[in-house]
């Protein structure tokens, strides 16, 4: 083998490592997601999802996870603390500091946010990164 041979297989291995490296950079520290100003995939009740996550949990987790979602009930618990509140006894939403002093017990809100699960045990819906809707 040459020495210029060598030289451009050994240019042509760093030239290829050093994309490598760009390329894993990229993909591993992607930009975060704006949930505030996504459209919403999915518009519902907190009762409606929750009826179909306990028919078909399965199809469901596949249809919502990681989805932004709208989603409408009634404020049963607020918790300061964690910045949560629950609605229907059903869902609980992560939310802001400022957003959380937007609501009370008992209101009616429409909540945006990402869905991130469903707890089987506890038949309770679980979303961050909430946001209440006008």
């Amino acid at each position: 083998m040459t020495r210029k041979l060598r030289f451009r297989l050994l240019l042509g291995s760093v030239f290829g490592l050093l994309l490598s490296i760009i390329a894993l950079y990229f993909f591993l520290y992607q930009s975060h997601r704006d949930i505030a100003s996504e459209n919403a995939a999915f518009e519902t009740s907190v009762s409606e999802l929750s009826q179909r996550f306990i028919n078909n949990p399965d199809s469901s987790t596949a249809t919502y996870a990681d989805q932004t979602i709208s989603i409408y009930g009634n404020v049963t618990a607020l918790d300061l603390k964690q910045n949560s509140i629950t609605l229907d006894n059903k869902l609980i939403a992560l939310l802001t500091k400022e957003e959380i002093k937007k609501v009370k017990n008992g209101d009616l809100v429409k909540v945006k946010g990402r869905f991130i699960g469903y707890d089987e045990l506890f038949e309770e819906l679980r979303m961050d990164q909430c946001i209440i809707e006008d």
